[in-house]
């Protein structure tokens, strides 16, 4: 696997506020909602399908590996994210690439379409073109009202011209309060360093700045 897939599997969690959505700050997949729901995840042409649960502000998602399962647990507010890997009853801490600070941009949301709905769900269509430092994102993102990310269709171009095509869909999705143990490291579990786990999880991953 290439060195974004596994933040890719949480592609919409990256800060992007939500255009007039509410008077206090919000960001795109911080939905104002608990929920869970299976993601279906293609980049470039290859799919992964999983579980994900959402709270304000944390995210969960269980994805199946060559090797074997892995739990990736996301903050809206860090930089870092944790890879646990149930079976080794380990943890990996790794850093998001920098790669998706394009979708940080205050005015990501500026482009309301249309109204559509997704797997029973109302959205709002969002068009997206946007550029910074790292690349140009073009496409469509559709949000729900809750600011529930159901869907993307996205191309990302960095600097040097290499294109990669993400599409992220959400199906059965479920409202309501999810268990915070979800999002939490189990007690007992080892740290692996990125390194040490990247031949285990078959992808390179970034290790985060010393603290």
């Amino acid at each position: 696997m290439r060195f974004l897939r596994p933040v890719l599997f949480a592609f919409p969690i990256v800060a992007a506020p939500l255009a007039g959505a509410a008077p206090r700050a919000e960001t795109l997949g911080n939905a104002r909602v608990g929920f869970s729901a299976e993601r279906v995840l293609t980049i470039d042409g290859k799919s992964y399908v999983g579980k994900m649960w959402h709270m304000p502000g944390e995210q969960r998602h269980e994805q199946d590996l060559p090797a074997l399962k892995a739990i990736f647990i996301l903050h809206h507010d860090s930089t870092i994210g944790d890879v646990i890997l149930p079976k080794l009853h380990t943890v990996v801490e790794f850093a998001l690439p920098r790669e998706l600070s394009v979708l940080d941009d205050a005015g990501l949301l500026r482009t309301p379409v249309a109204r559509d709905t997704i797997d029973g769900v109302e959205t709002i269509k969002y068009a997206v073109d946007e550029e910074t430092p790292q690349g140009r994102a073009t496409g469509w993102l559709w949000l729900s009202d809750d600011g529930i990310p159901m869907k993307c269709e996205a191309t990302f171009t960095g600097k040097k011209g290499k294109a990669s095509s993400i599409r992220w869909e959400l199906r059965h999705v479920k409202t309501g309060h999810q268990d915070t143990a979800l999002f939490g490291i189990p007690k007992g579990y080892a740290k692996l360093s990125a390194e040490a786990a990247a031949p285990l999880l078959g992808m390179r991953m970034a290790r985060p700045q010393a603290k």
